[in-house]
């Protein structure tokens, strides 16, 4: 019986360390002080260009700040509020917003400005994009 609740509490503590995928919405961005990185969109998407396993084990689920230019946003109602830096139709960074927060933030954009999120980071996503989760303005 000890074993079975040794493997069981060994499994608990090291089953989130192996999770793929982060939830699309974690609240607990809004307790975050400070952050485990803060960076460019421009040099996080370089650091998922040079070595995306790499960068993926220095950002996986980690907090991080990342501003840039936005250059699109996301507000149709039957998708995720979303906003991309980068160019239009390319592979970029794309930062999907709290549902809590998205309203106001997605009130204070507009293309081209520079703005900082502060997003969970999951890595390249099936089109090739940085996907940053549960993004809120700080």
């Amino acid at each position: 019986m000890r074993k079975l609740l040794g493997f069981v509490i060994a499994t608990a503590l090291v089953a989130p360390g192996c999770a793929d995928h982060l939830p699309d919405q974690d609240l607990r961005i809004l307790a975050v002080t400070v952050p485990g990185a803060k960076l460019s969109s421009e040099d996080l998407w370089k650091d998922f260009q040079k070595d995306a396993a790499a960068a993926r084990k220095q950002y996986f689920g980690k907090s991080i700040d990342v501003s840039g230019k936005v250059a699109w946003f996301e507000t149709d109602a039957t998708k995720t509020p979303a906003v991309f830096f980068g160019e239009p139709g390319k592979p970029g960074v794309r930062g999907r917003l709290l549902d809590d927060r998205a309203a106001v933030t997605l009130k204070e954009l507009s293309i081209g400005a520079r703005v900082m999120l502060r997003c969970f980071c999951e890595g390249l996503d099936d089109k090739n994009d940085v996907l940053l989760k549960s993004c809120i303005k700080p």
